[in-house]
């Protein structure tokens, strides 16, 4: 209990000092070179491009692709999944109604605030065009435009991830565009109730226990580093190893 409260006391006083320098710095950066009308560009927009695509019934049995905006798409979700997978691989034909499920059961309670708690984004590597239209009928959520998914887009994702084997599933903080867990793929087999869902980190639920929202929204991810260099320090104290 009392290495708790240290560690609490310690922690909201390096964030108290940590804000207070990047405030002053932030707001002498406004009045300095602060464009006049700056992009409106987001985490989201800046990962999957302008546009995502969707499937819109229009009778019990066709559908056609929409094309909506990512950002405003997803200013509504909590987490994103970006879903790396292709109809002529196997262990994606496997994993698909898995995860299909899985999508269904976790977005049947909402999220804070109203939003929804998880929406997935399909990276395709699908060979063609037609079997990007089949296997996407097969999902019940957004898609990158088969065109960017195969071409510097969709390498752009697969690199930043290090995707090397399909199928592979990444989830994303939403807010901050932060990478939450790699390896969502393996875990969502071992939780198909999604009780553990987005599989955050021990220092990342701590910090999402302790830090106040608008203080984790001003210095992002540098409180994540606080964290762990305060825990490191108490472990050494204690005998214990490093996280």
């Amino acid at each position: 209990m009392n290495a708790m409260m240290m560690l609490t006391s310690l922690l909201l006083l390096a964030l108290l000092t940590l804000t207070l320098s990047q405030t002053a710095q932030q707001q002498q950066e406004k009045t300095s070179d602060e464009p006049l009308h700056p992009p409106q560009t987001g985490p989201m927009s800046l990962l999957f491009g302008q546009e995502l695509h969707a499937l819109q019934m229009i009778s019990e049995k066709e559908a056609q692709l929409v094309s909506l905006p990512s950002s405003t798409t997803l200013s509504n979700v909590e987490v994103v999944g970006i879903y790396f997978s292709a109809d002529w691989c196997g262990p994606c034909r496997q994993f698909t109604p898995d995860l299909v499920k899985f999508y269904e059961k976790v977005n049947s309670k909402k999220g804070s605030r109203g939003k929804k708690r998880f929406e997935i984004v399909w990276v395709s590597r699908c060979r063609d065009w037609e079997s990007f239209g089949q296997y996407f009928t097969q999902m019940p959520w957004l898609a990158l435009p088969f065109e960017d998914s195969l071409g510097p887009l969709g390498e752009t994702l697969s690199q930043k991830y290090n995707v090397k084997s399909i199928p592979s599933l990444v989830l994303v903080d939403v807010e901050s565009g932060k990478t939450i867990t790699k390896e969502a793929r393996t875990e969502i087999p071992k939780d198909l109730n999604g009780l553990s869902f987005p599989f955050r980190g021990p220092v990342d639920n701590f910090v999402r226990g302790v830090v106040p929202r608008p203080i984790r929204r001003l210095i992002g991810g540098t409180v994540g580093k606080i964290v762990k260099k305060v825990i490191n320090v108490l472990r050494g104290a204690i005998g214990m190893k490093a996280i």
